[in-house]
């Protein structure tokens, strides 16, 4: 199954038998939870990297987003991280939801790397399924009230090295050796070198 999100990236849908490698979520009583006043229920803090996460769910759809009547899920860069103003940390990740029928997860990703900071420190999906849909045992997303989600997260580290390759002309030979034999022995007050030619002037040298 592929969607859109609102910023036109293709959200992926595929089943898979492995579980999430970093993080599994659990929620129990979905009704009672999904009929509370609370929009918003987070997990605790797991780490990743150097860095802490959670997983953030709407039950009911995330109203800010456009999301009511849908499940919305997004990953949330903790704040209990200490990060400058300026850091960033660019991710790719998938996110889960456990399929009780078939015994599997369900794996959803876009087609983006994300890019968490500061000031945006959550990403993920706002239209992830219908509360119908989710809420229908049919389809295997809950099983005696309870449902399950997930996260594993691929962190893109900025260390990379590089190195430059380039020619160079063979340098000229502009040196001229002049050997004088026998020296002290001659009567002339100068002496001239023969000629020689350099960069194409000729040129001679004087004792």
């Amino acid at each position: 199954m592929n969607l859109l999100t609102d910023d036109n990236s293709e959200i992926r849908w595929k089943l898979r038998s492995l579980p999430p490698s970093h993080y599994i979520f659990k929620i129990q009583d979905f009704s009672l939870l999904s009929d509370s006043k609370a929009e918003c229920f987070e997990s605790a803090d797991f780490q990743v990297g150097a860095y802490k996460w959670k997983l953030s769910v709407y039950l009911g759809g995330n109203k800010k987003k456009k999301g009511d009547g849908y499940i919305s899920l997004y990953l949330l860069l903790s704040e209990s991280n200490e990060l400058i103003f300026t850091q960033e940390i660019n991710v790719n990740f998938k996110l889960f939801v456990y399929d009780y029928i078939h015994d599997k997860y369900w794996t959803i990703q876009d087609d983006k790397e994300r890019r968490f900071q500061g000031v945006k420190r959550e990403w993920g999906f706002d239209k992830l399924i219908s509360v119908a849909d989710f809420e229908d045992e049919s389809n295997g997303y809950l099983l005696d009230d309870c449902c399950i989600f997930g996260a594993e997260i691929f962190i893109i580290e900025t260390t990379s090295k590089g190195g430059c390759l380039s020619m160079l002309k063979k340098r000229a030979n502009n040196k001229y050796r002049w050997t004088i034999e026998n020296f002290l022995e001659l009567d002339l007050p100068f002496e001239d070198s023969k000629v020689f030619a350099l960069r194409g002037i000729n040129w001679y040298a004087q004792t």
